[in-house]
C-alpha cells in the first residue's frame, strides 16, 4: 500500500506541476562583483557561479553564490585572507538572497523595467532585510536581471583590523548580473 500511496503523491505533483501557468519559472546562472575602494588599495573580485531562481507569477526569488569562488583579488594572500578571516568560508560557505519582488507583473511577457527585490541577505551567516533595485529585461524565454547597490560589512558581522581601516572599505561595491531561461 505505501508504494502505491507514493506513486499517487509523484503523480499528483507531475499533474500540479503540469497546470502551473508557463512562462514564469525561471533559472540561472550569473556574476556577482565586489569592489572595495579604501584610500590606500582597491580591491576587486568576481564569481561566475551565482545560482538563481525566479518566479514571476508569485513574485519571488531565491539566490546563491559559494564565497569561496570569488577571484581576481591582487595577490594570492589577499584572497586567502578573504577566505579565512573576513568572511570565514568554512563556517560560512554560501551567501544567500530570498524574497520578493515589487512590481514585477509587467515582465509575464516581454519586458524592460526597474522593479525592486525585499528580502533576506544572508553573508557571514548573519541576515538582514534588504531592498535593492533590480532591472529586469525579458526576452520571450529569458529574463535577465543586474543589479548595484553597496553593503555595509559591518552590517554582516564582518570586522577589519585598525591597522587596515585604510586598505579595506567600510562600504562594498556589488554587481549582479545573471541571465535565467524559462523552465
Amino acid at each position: 500500500m505505501g508504494k502505491l500511496r507514493f506513486i499517487a503523491f509523484i503523480g499528483l505533483g507531475v499533474l500540479w506541476l503540469a497546470m502551473m501557468p508557463t512562462g514564469v519559472r525561471f533559472s540561472g546562472t550569473g556574476t556577482v562583483d565586489f569592489i572595495s575602494s579604501a584610500p590606500l588599495e582597491t580591491i576587486k573580485a568576481q564569481s561566475e557561479q551565482m545560482k538563481g531562481i525566479v518566479d514571476l507569477a508569485e513574485n519571488t526569488f531565491a539566490f546563491t553564490i559559494s564565497v569561496k569562488s570569488f577571484e581576481g583579488f591582487n595577490s594570492p594572500l589577499q584572497k586567502e585572507h578573504f577566505n579565512e578571516y573576513y568572511l570565514e568560508t568554512e563556517k560560512f560557505p554560501k551567501a544567500t538572497f530570498t524574497g520578493k519582488l515589487i512590481n514585477a507583473d509587467a515582465c509575464l511577457t516581454d519586458c524592460k523595467i526597474t522593479v525592486f527585490a525585499k528580502g533576506k541577505l544572508t553573508i557571514h551567516g548573519k541576515t538582514k532585510v534588504v531592498t535593492i533595485p533590480i532591472h529586469l529585461e525579458r526576452k520571450g524565454s529569458v529574463l535577465n536581471a543586474q543589479s548595484s547597490f553597496d553593503l555595509a560589512i559591518a552590517d554582516f558581522d564582518i570586522t577589519t583590523p585598525k591597522i587596515l581601516e585604510s586598505k579595506i572599505a567600510s562600504v562594498i561595491q556589488v554587481a549582479v548580473d545573471i541571465d535565467l531561461k524559462e523552465q
